[in-house]
């Protein structure tokens, strides 16, 4: 939780409604994201989008398409979106604010959740797909980044590639959506796919959890991929036999062959007497970030005296709609506890972006200004990777201003930087065109990981943020 800036905004509002904005949770490509408090005082996560984005037509309509998406799914194990005005100058989006930490964190920090926790998981999550896939909507990235643990059970978040269950049955062949060591057998395979895709994720994300390690392995996501339609997941660590034999059915490599949501619920209501609580170091960063949102930092004073921030107001419809990966903003929202970062990448095959730097003849030599010395005051690294097979013929990375180019990068690739103590905002981007073979990356900031992504060959990644 930061302070706000002078010229962070102090409220948004539309059609009578008013929302207070009282700290900056993160910040970064695609907008900013505040801790907000509703008119009775509700805790409320805000996100805010950057004019420029604002002004793409294109984005407009995908944000408003993503919102309604993400407002037609309740139940208690989601995360509810409260209020959005797509059609505003600046347009925004308000969630409920989630004081938790993701499966994913929990596990890398805390190690393998006990069995009733996982059962816990289980049941939560086995209900939200029942409430998402009865909204008519397949949400296509269930994985443990995506699944919140809160004091009040587990929440699922993240419909930023969610699509409505008509849609996803007719995907266009080859197309792929989600995360590759989660996928079912037919999404990595860019086949149709419909509820029970995520069923097998739903599987893939429990065994994680109890295992400590992804289900097909690490490595390249091309690897992943291969895994996902020709392995069976690895559950050998998984000592329960019960959770074991509800993982395989939920795994199985036919669509036809796997519980529905609604199976599952059943199967597992018996199970959940009330919510197990996490490990304790999860407990204690939970309580932290609740903590934060109750106590939120004072504004950043201004070295000058402006008028105050105009709210942002309900704007006429000047262009076709809204956001893309809206529940993915309300992702990085309720999970941030210090300081963090909306992350995002693109994919295109047009020619690549001009580099700020001159050409280099090899990756061991960079057109950049000098690293900080060993006595400059940092506080941590910013650190980039990129997984595949083959080169890179330029790839750029960029920190608080300082742009390298490099050339002929074999893969993979590993790039860490110092953060500088000053200024207190920094930001940061890597761009990159696949080779024949494809790539993925990776981008963690001070040890928190800030996302991912995967690219076939041509493709042209973008990722970039403030810290």
């Amino acid at each position: 939780m930061r302070p706000l800036e002078p010229d962070d905004p102090r409220s948004v509002e539309t059609g009578g409604r008013r929302y207070r904005v009282l700290a900056r949770v993160g910040s970064g490509g695609m907008g900013v994201v505040y801790l907000g408090r509703s008119a009775a005082g509700r805790a409320v996560a805000i996100k805010t989008v950057h004019p420029e984005f604002a002004a793409d037509p294109e984005f407009r309509d995908r944000f408003e398409r993503e919102a309604a998406v993400a407002r037609t799914v309740g139940g208690g194990f989601t995360a509810a979106v409260l209020d959005a005005d797509p059609h505003a100058d600046v347009p925004w989006l308000v969630t409920e604010f989630l004081p938790s930490v993701s499966v994913r964190d929990a596990v890398h920090s805390s190690g393998p959740l006990p069995a009733d926790a996982v059962w816990d998981l289980a049941a939560g999550v086995a209900e939200a797909l029942v409430s998402i896939h009865g909204a008519g909507v397949v949400h296509r990235d269930l994985k443990p980044a995506n699944v919140l643990l809160t004091a009040d059970g587990p929440r699922v978040i993240d419909f930023g590639v969610a699509r409505a269950v008509e849609a996803s049955s007719v995907s266009r062949p080859g197309a792929r959506a989600g995360s590759a060591g989660f996928m079912s057998p037919e999404q990595a395979a860019g086949e149709a796919i419909g509820p029970a895709s995520d069923v097998f994720s739903f599987g893939s994300t429990l065994a994680f959890a109890a295992n400590g390690r992804e289900p097909f392995g690490d490595g390249p996501w091309q690897a992943k991929l291969l895994r996902v339609q020709s392995e069976p997941p690895r559950l050998d660590g998984i000592a329960d036999p019960d959770l074991r034999a509800l993982i395989e059915a939920c795994t199985a490599r036919d669509p036809a062959a796997r519980p529905t949501a609604p199976d599952l619920a059943e199967r597992l209501a018996g199970r959940r007497d009330g919510p197990a609580a996490p490990p304790p170091p999860v407990a204690a960063e939970i309580a932290r970030r609740r903590a934060a949102a109750e106590n939120p930092p004072p504004p950043r004073p201004s070295l000058e005296p402006p008028a105050d921030p105009a709210p942002v107001r309900a704007g006429r419809r000047r262009h076709a709609g809204v956001l893309v990966g809206v529940a993915s903003a309300a992702a990085l929202v309720v999970t941030a506890g210090g300081p963090a970062a909306l992350w995002y990448a693109t994919r295109d095959t047009g020619p690549e972006p001009a580099a700020s730097a001159s050409p280099t003849p090899s990756a061991s030599a960079a057109v950049a200004s000098s690293p900080p010395p060993s006595s400059a005051v940092t506080r941590g690294d910013i650190v980039f990777t990129i997984e595949g097979d083959g080169t890179l013929r330029t790839l750029t990375y960029m920190v608080d201003g300082k742009s390298t180019m490099l050339r002929n990068v074999k893969l993979p690739w590993k790039k860490s930087v110092p953060i500088p103590a000053t200024p207190p905002r920094i930001s940061w981007k890597l761009t990159y065109r696949a080779p024949s073979g494809g790539a993925s990356h990776t981008v963690v900031v001070d040890g928190q990981p800030m996302g991912s992504g995967q690219g076939s060959a041509g493709t042209t990644m973008r990722a970039e943020g403030v810290y």
